[in-house]
């Protein structure tokens, strides 16, 4: 799904923080390349701005044409959304809309408790390494509350999906409503043996399956056979989609098995792995009732997107934006 554009930053940036706790975040020299990005109304973005944030995103491919391509797409994104940002803030302005000083302070309390162990004289001292004032600092956490208050009036206050968009959405999509396949599996792992004369894994093995066979529980074979952490817990590694757990020879081997079956040891790099089906869960459609939180939650961040998008081009109408071309590398 499409995110909305404030949601897209945060995401390009890979933290859930506000954008005043990223400015904590050591700039890069190579990345402040400096020049006008765009004019929005009588307010300028600088290329150094864009590039502060979009810094931390992981475009640097082995490539040169597809890291230049990928950094051109961030560098996209990320001005749109600083656009919509300062929009957002003007419409805030214009609405005379103002928070309580406590929620700023507030907001503060929080990222001190969870970002620098209740102790504000260490987010001074980073403020201070960083050259950025607590002022400038507490000025973008109060934005970052304006644009949240905006957003809510603009939009998630609106957002309410009726019953009958709710059934209607579960019918036409059943197929996307459903459980996930899972497989619960045990596995007993023999380690190599460490020196000449030590038992080998397949006279272990042997053992094994005679204590299977005389009715010994594969649970507490493991426990006493296997080396791995899951031995503790009678080789359980609970439920599990095998192919991005396991190894192919391993999933190869639980695609013969049925719930309750064990399979013949499989050799690899010298150990040995004893690999039990406990349980299959296949996949199934869930029903309305089942369904129904999920298909709710589908539609308002659907029709929040739509919401978001109809205000932030309707704010784009109504102002003055010039975007600069970014330069090439070259």
């Amino acid at each position: 799904m499409k995110m909305t554009p404030w949601i897209s930053m945060v995401l390009l940036l890979a933290a859930s923080v506000s954008r005043a706790e990223l400015a904590l975040e050591k700039k890069s020299p190579a990345m402040l390349i400096d020049g006008v990005a765009a004019y929005v109304n009588t307010e300028m973005i600088t290329i150094a701005d864009v590039m502060s944030e979009v810094r931390r995103s992981p475009w640097a491919d082995s490539s040169p044409e597809l890291r230049e391509k990928r950094l051109r797409e961030l560098y996209t994104a990320t001005l749109n959304a600083l656009i919509d940002r300062k929009l957002i803030l003007a419409a805030a302005q214009k609405s005379k809309m103002q928070l309580q000083s406590w929620a700023v302070d507030n907001r503060i309390r929080e990222i001190v408790a969870n970002n620098f162990d209740g102790d504000q004289t260490k987010l001074h001292n980073l403020l201070a390494e960083r050259k950025i004032t607590f002022e400038e600092w507490k000025k973008n956490i109060e934005e970052d509350l304006t644009i949240t208050a905006m957003r809510y009036q603009q939009v998630e206050k609106r957002v309410a999906p009726t019953p009958t968009e709710v059934r209607a959405e579960y019918e036409a999509n059943k197929g996307r409503y459903q459980t996930e396949t899972a497989t619960a599996v045990s596995m007993i792992i023999l380690d190599p043996p460490e020196k000449p004369g030590d038992e080998t894994v397949e006279a272990r093995n042997t053992k094994i399956v005679e204590a299977l066979k005389a009715g010994t529980t594969f649970a507490s074979l493991a426990k006493t056979y296997s080396k791995d952490a899951k031995a503790a817990n009678g080789g359980s590694w609970g439920k599990v989609n095998p192919d991005d757990v396991f190894r192919k020879e391993i999933v190869a081997e639980l695609t013969k098995l049925k719930p309750g079956e064990t399979a013949p040891m499989v050799v690899i790099d010298g150990y040995g792995y004893i690999v039990r089906k406990d349980e299959q869960q296949d996949a199934r459609a869930l029903t309305f009732e089942e369904a129904a939180p999920y298909v709710e939650s589908h539609l308002r961040m659907r029709q929040a997107e739509k919401l978001y998008k109809d205000w932030t081009d309707r704010l784009r109408s109504e102002a003055y934006i010039k975007i600069f071309e970014l330069p090439t590398t070259k």
